[in-house]
Order: C-alpha cells, then sequence, then structure tokens
C-alpha cells in the first residue's frame, strides 16, 4: 500500500471546530494565536462523513456508533470470522476490506 500525506486548510468564524478538552474546552490554538485543529480532530470529521455516507468505520465514536459493540477488540471479535484471526496478513487484509477508516488511516 502507498501512504499518502495531506493537508487541510479551511476557514472558521464564530467557531471552534476543535476544542481542547484538557484547557476548558478552549479552542486550540499555536503561538501565534492561529487556531489549529489536531489530526484526531480531522480524522473524527472525515470517519463521520463517511459513516453518514454508509460507509463502514471501525473506530465510532460513543456518541455516534451503529452498532454496540463496547471496544474496538469487541468490534473486531464480532465482525471478523474466527479464520481471519489465524494469520497476522490474513487479518490485516480482512480488517482493511472491511472498514474504509482502517485502510485510510490505519489503526490495527
Amino acid at each position: 500500500m502507498n501512504k499518502i500525506d495531506f493537508a487541510v486548510i479551511f476557514n472558521v468564524n464564530g467557531a471552534n471546530p476543535n476544542g481542547d478538552p484538557l484547557n476548558g474546552n478552549r479552542p486550540r490554538t499555536n503561538y501565534d494565536s492561529m487556531g489549529e485543529v489536531s489530526d484526531v480532530c480531522i480524522k473524527r470529521k472525515i470517519r463521520n462523513r463517511l459513516m453518514e455516507a454508509g460507509h463502514n468505520i471501525f473506530v465510532q465514536s460513543d456518541d455516534n456508533k451503529l452498532d454496540d459493540y463496547p471496544s474496538l477488540r469487541a468490534r473486531a471479535e464480532g465482525e471478523l470470522e474466527k479464520d481471519q484471526w489465524k494469520n497476522e496478513k490474513i487479518f490485516h487484509e480482512a480488517v482493511c476490506k472491511k472498514w474504509i477508516d482502517v485502510r485510510a488511516f490505519g489503526q490495527v
């Protein structure tokens, strides 16, 4: 597989695109007081849009889940066949085939 890097630039006025939970949910900023959005936030926004479009998503947020699995491990165990766990290569192929976010961002 080929790795692809990307950058996103967008403008936000009168909103908080990525609050910092360790800092009272205030907007994240750099030393020049310019807003910053973490890679985790960008990936979550992309995952949410893909989920809305009907794609299978492995890393689902607790407030926007399509299933009742309590953890990522439980989701993998519940969705993959037992024989897909026997070999690391087969496992990676199976998770990449099933979940678009694993193909895009990795996770397992």
